[in-house]
């Protein structure tokens, strides 16, 4: 180890715990380094095999039995008129070294006590001892105040037969930085006072809060689960919840399923948001009908800091959010929003694309699902957002129309300003439209005159060129962050840029902070004069994706690339055809 504290920091926060554990053996100085770096971050344990497990469990017990040997020995002298001489003990591995524990594995599974481990624990002892996994879980966690747990999900419905939910409610909850709550209300009235007692034992260091809740009729009643008249009542709802804020929450994700009419208002509700006033973040998905209007009405009221909206998750392939949900949603910020995610399909229509055109003033991050958009919306975002960075969207599935994506002056020919020309640095778009007449096959455009696809793509080069600042360029398939979570086929293109010298790409030598293209499923035309061409003007170059090696040509420059810019990662193209997303 290096004698300097601030190498030390960057060479072992680097290191897996494997590694660490390798170094803190090599010597008493590397181990008086290392050891601090090795117990820092114990959720390694969350992934690790059932014999690692049983080592941990084996470290806590003995923990445990020298805490209770300590304890019998402490009661016995203040009985005893003479004091009683404890027996000594080497300090157990978590005496030595738990006051370095500042991040705590998932509770759940992290014990496993066997018959086994019970008896040698009787044997050392030479005591019939007698302990639960609760409560080795109960003494870990007492033990380590200080130390925070990254997440925990809480499954509510199955709370009261867990035997882990007192140490949830005591002593897991007051740390955790991110909880999810997995519940079901449906047939359950009044049952929300017990969610407001549990999420008032959180601390202020919750940083994010997901809650996945039902809202169902019950018993064919117009009255919404958790919505009761007696909800106050001292019998139903005990005042046990903690008074402090929550000061760090800055996300926010809300679940409501199968909601099905207008939620009516209740006190959990009311006091919920009241604690939600620091949210930056919002993502909301599965919902129907009132939902949105409903969210977004409390969102406004309680959220004033609110910045940042993701709407759906992905996980719906067809079904197209509506447009006057949408607007209900994006009505919900009181300054604007800056960063808009919308991961499922959207039918664009006048009143919704209003919704989003009050926000070019101060938007930074726009990314949208591919699907049901026009090309005339998208193309109002890039030019008419002045602070927007980042933009993720494909418009239909042959991509943006090239000669709207050029968006130049009809009488003069000249390329429009967009406002977003020097702050834009990643776009992610496919652009189409653009005749390819040395290709044959579905989506070929025929020319409408020779030499008319070169001319269409030197004018979208044009454009591209103009964003200087680009450090992300991806035109080829579904971008990664906004793709759908199920398996699909790799969309093959063959309207799109050929990306070759001749076809224009000389003129994008202004883009020198240029680290990542995509061309994924285009018929593009690299060779080893492109590649030559992209690492001497674009030399942040890191990452090249989409190269198809069953093209000679291209197969030739991967491996000019492997052999003289080996740091650049040439992420493949697959051969099968297929991806999961």
């Amino acid at each position: 180890m290096f004698d300097i504290p601030e190498l030390d920091d960057m060479v072992c926060r680097q290191l897996r715990p494997q590694d660490l554990a390798q170094c803190a053996r090599v010597n008493k100085k590397w181990h008086t380094v290392v050891i601090p770096y090795l117990w820092k971050d114990l959720s390694c344990l969350n992934a690790s095999s059932s014999a690692q497990r049983q080592a941990f469990t084996a470290l806590l017990q003995e923990d445990y039995l020298q805490e209770q040997r300590k304890a019998e020995f402490q009661k016995d002298e203040h009985v005893s008129e003479q004091p009683v001489q404890a027996q000594p003990s080497s300090p157990s591995a978590l005496a030595k070294y738990g006051c370095w524990i500042r991040i705590l594995p998932d509770p759940k599974g992290l014990v496993q006590l066997s018959d086994d481990s019970i008896q040698m624990a009787q044997a050392l002892t030479g005591q019939d001892i007698q302990f639960t996994e609760q409560e080795l879980l109960l003494h870990f966690f007492k033990r380590h105040q200080a130390a925070q747990l990254p997440h925990y999900t809480l499954e509510y419905d199955t709370l009261e037969s867990s035997p882990l939910n007192e140490t949830v409610a005591q002593l897991v909850l007051p740390r955790v930085r991110h909880l999810s709550v997995e519940a079901s209300y449906r047939g359950k009235r009044g049952e929300l006072w017990k969610l407001k007692r549990l999420l008032g034992r959180c601390s202020t260091t919750l940083e994010k809060l997901t809650l996945e809740i039902d809202y169902h009729y019950d018993d064919g009643l117009n009255v919404y689960v958790g919505y009761d008249p007696d909800f106050n009542t001292e019998e139903e709802e005990p005042d046990t919840t903690s008074s402090a804020e929550w000061s760090s929450l800055k996300e926010l994700v809300l679940c409501p399923r199968d909601c099905v009419g207008t939620p009516q208002p209740t006190t959990f509700w009311s006091w919920f948001y009241e604690r939600c006033d620091q949210v930056e973040r919002i993502e909301v998905s599965k919902f129907r009908r009132g939902a949105a209007e409903s969210i977004s009405k409390d969102i406004l009221k309680y959220m004033p800091r609110l910045n940042e909206i993701t709407i759906g998750d992905g996980t719906s392939r067809y079904s197209a959010i509506k447009p006057d949900r949408v607007r209900s949603l994006l009505s919900g910020s009181r300054n604007g929003w800056k960063t808009i995610v919308l991961r499922m399909p959207v039918k664009f229509m006048f009143r919704s694309r209003g919704a989003i055109r009050k926000h070019f003033p101060i938007i930074e991050v726009i990314r949208m699902d591919p699907v049901s958009y026009q090309t005339s919306e998208l193309m109002e975002m890039l030019s008419s957002s002045p602070n927007l960075n980042t933009f993720c969207g494909i418009a239909g599935r042959m991509g943006l129309n090239s000669n709207a994506f050029v968006d130049q002056d009809p009488d003069t020919s000249v390329l429009k300003t967009w406002l977003c020309e020097s702050s834009l640095k990643v776009l992610k778009v496919g652009i189409g439209h653009i005749p390819r007449p040395e290709l044959e096959g579905y989506g070929v455009t025929e020319e409408a005159h020779p030499g008319q696809g070169r001319e269409i793509q030197g004018r979208v080069y044009d454009r591209l060129a103009r964003l200087t600042n680009l450090e992300t360029l991806s035109l080829g398939d579904i971008p990664e962050e906004v793709t759908l979570s199920w398996s699909r086929e790799v969309r093959i293109q063959r309207d799109c840029l050929e990306m070759s010298l001749e076809s224009g790409l000389h003129k994008l030598s202004e883009l020198s902070k240029l680290k990542e293209l995509n061309v994924l499923g285009m018929k593009a035309r690299i060779g080893i004069g492109e590649v030559q061409w992209m690492t001497e003007h674009w030399p942040r170059l890191r990452v090249l994706r989409g190269l198809d090696e069953r093209d000679e040509g291209t197969k030739a420059a991967v491996q000019w690339l492997q052999e003289h810019h080996p740091k650049i990662n040439l992420m493949r193209a697959p051969i099968a055809g297929t991806v999961n997303s």
